[in-house]
């Protein structure tokens, strides 16, 4: 199975997670609070994108696999990022604009910190499990 695509996205996704970590460093959450909501959203996007090829393509090929270990690994993937999709969801609709972020400014950094970090290690599991299971 080819997994560049999934790799290529997992790297646009990667970028966003930079950025936003980047921003969210700085101390002055009045002057970066629209581009963090600007990022927060095209993180949004891209996620999407790829969570929706992964649901159609991705697992699916995965789950109909042979290898007993990597359906079952597949599974609990797949089960894993509907969890995390949800609070990413979550997360999106509460800071996807620079009124919500600064109406939150107690708990943004917090709740920002946590959400990236979790995606960035699912995308690291994915790609050290999952991925290597099928080069």
């Amino acid at each position: 199975m080819e997994l560049k695509h999934y790799m290529e996205q997992h790297e646009r996704i990667k970028e966003e997670l930079n950025i936003l970590n980047m921003l969210c460093k700085k101390p002055d959450l009045e002057q970066t609070a629209s581009e963090i909501a600007l990022h927060i959203n095209s993180l949004a996007g891209k996620l999407k994108i790829h969570l929706s090829s992964e649901d159609k393509y991705l697992y699916p090929s995965f789950l109909h696999s042979n290898d007993s270990r990597l359906v079952a690994m597949a599974g609990e993937y797949q089960k894993e990022m509907g969890d995390l999709l949800a609070v990413f969801t979550e997360f999106k609709e509460k800071y996807n604009t620079k009124f919500k972020i600064l109406s939150e400014k107690a708990g943004f950094y917090g709740e920002a910190n946590k959400i990236l970090q979790a995606i960035e290690k699912r995308m690291q599991k994915e790609e050290k499990g999952l991925y290597q299971q099928v080069k």
